[in-house]
């Protein structure tokens, strides 16, 4: 049934279908994750396991995509992911876990008992029917004496959704296409079906509530949801800060109801689910401990310093890419401010987007402490390799801010109706890096 599904939906396999969505472009490596985003919806789900997550534990994430899950190594876990493909493990891999590979659910390639956690995140409603016991037949298997599963699991409702059968060629091709759903269920057939492996089994129902911007459309418009039009238009309308916005707002609430144990009715959309072999603990907050989350790394005490990864980037800049290697987009004007002693040099990778660069150069100055570095223009598309020397009546500050400026920037997708991206972008940089000498002791 499943081959048949993707065949009419367009997509070759489901590991296809991975391959070419779920390699994202955001940086979710525990060093480049921002205290706030604590409070987005979108790590809403991460926030749940990571405050589930025993400090210093294994942890086995099935289905990990880019590496979501990489935050958990702020509480010195050792961490797994498995994924179907192999651009994915790789990816997650460079995002910080310690271990990646590219293999199927139903054969984990790791011996019995080898993880105190197993979760997942959007990944059983991929799942066919057929295979799902194996799956959780494998998940109990590598899981330890009283470890904890814990799974947020996307699911159906019938009375508000067609069955597979009842489709049409287009509805079921934009039903898959969009996000390889082949094995949903309802919330309480995923209870049944986790209690036939493990004796222990908690779930609640949640975004009932609770959507981000994007989500809150994408259900309306490629699931048929039944969100008020209206207020579906206004987030269509909303620019990407305003969304971003909603997003913390909607996240904080989402957070609050977990606070309170407040326990939503059921919604259709999705279930967060734990299991295990011995009774479980708390449903929230079993091992919540966030310090790791606002303690920032300390500079590297080295010649060169990385500043992508310890610095202060002000709201001039977009959350970091994977345009590899890493790298922020700058808006029109960003502040970078961080700490260094005997600062010789800075050294950093640039590139831009901005069309036309052969008849019109894009500008760019720098300054650091309001003293002007370095003033050039692009001629040209691609990487550049910038080497700037600080003077010497610089080098002597501890505390720097240094600031790019463009003399324009550029709006990538200004009439895609499928992609609200409004951002004016004008470069993206990465490899910022401080040089020093070091300290001469006497």
């Amino acid at each position: 049934m499943t081959d048949d599904l993707y065949r009419r939906a367009g997509i070759a396999d489901l590991a296809d279908f991975y391959r070419t969505k779920f390699v994202s472009d955001e940086v979710l490596d525990a060093r480049y994750f921002r205290a706030l985003d604590r409070f987005d919806m979108r790590f809403a789900r991460t926030m749940w396991v990571y405050d589930n997550v025993r400090a210093g534990s294994a942890v086995l994430d099935l289905g990990c995509g880019a590496g979501m899950l990489a935050l958990l190594k702020r509480k010195g876990v050792t961490l797994a992911g498995l994924d179907l493909s192999q651009e994915c493990a790789l990816a997650a891999r460079r995002n910080g876990y310690d271990l990646t590979c590219a293999a199927e659910l139903t054969s984990l390639p790791f011996p019995d008992d080898s993880f105190d956690y197993v979760v997942s995140l959007d990944v059983l409603g991929h799942v066919e029917f057929e295979e799902k016991d194996a799956v959780l037949a494998e998940v109990a298997r590598v899981l330890r004496p009283g470890g904890v599963t814990m799974h947020g699991i996307e699911c159906t409702d019938r009375r508000a959704q067609k069955s597979y059968e009842e489709m049409s060629e287009e509805e079921l091709r934009r039903f898959v296409a969009v996000d390889g759903h082949v094995g949903l269920e309802e919330e309480q057939e995923h209870a049944a079906r986790f209690g036939r492996f493990f004796p222990h089994v908690a779930w609640e129902p949640r975004y009932a509530l609770c959507l981000s911007a994007e989500e809150f459309v994408k259900q309306r418009e490629e699931y048929g949801l039944p969100f008020e039009p209206d207020f579906v238009e206004y987030l269509r309308g909303l620019s990407h800060s305003e969304r971003r916005a909603f997003d913390m707002a909607m996240g904080y609430v989402f957070n609050k109801i977990s606070d309170l144990h407040v326990r939503l009715p059921k919604s259709g959309l999705y279930v967060l689910l734990k299991a295990s072999d011995a009774p479980l603990g708390p449903f929230y907050n079993e091992h919540r401990d966030r310090s790791g989350l606002l303690n920032v790394a300390p500079a590297e005490a080295s010649r060169a310093s990385c500043l992508d990864r310890v610095a202060e980037f002000d709201d001039g800049w977009y959350e970091p890419n994977m345009l590899p290697p890493v790298a922020r987009w700058m808006k029109r004007r960003g502040r970078v401010r961080f700490n260094a002693h005997n600062l010789k040099a800075l050294r950093l990778d640039l590139t831009s987007h901005v069309p036309d660069l052969r008849t019109r150069p894009l500008g760019l100055e720098l300054s650091l402490n309001g003293h002007t570095l370095a003033a050039l223009s692009l001629l040209r598309h691609g990487w550049l390799e910038l080497n700037v020397p600080v003077p010497s009546e610089l080098s002597a500050a501890a505390a720097y801010e240094l600031e790019i400026r463009a003399d324009r920037t550029w709006q990538p997708r200004p009439h895609d109706p499928h992609n609200r991206d409004d951002r004016q972008l004008s470069i993206a940089v990465c490899n910022l890096e401080a040089l020093t000498e070091p300290r001469v002791s006497m």
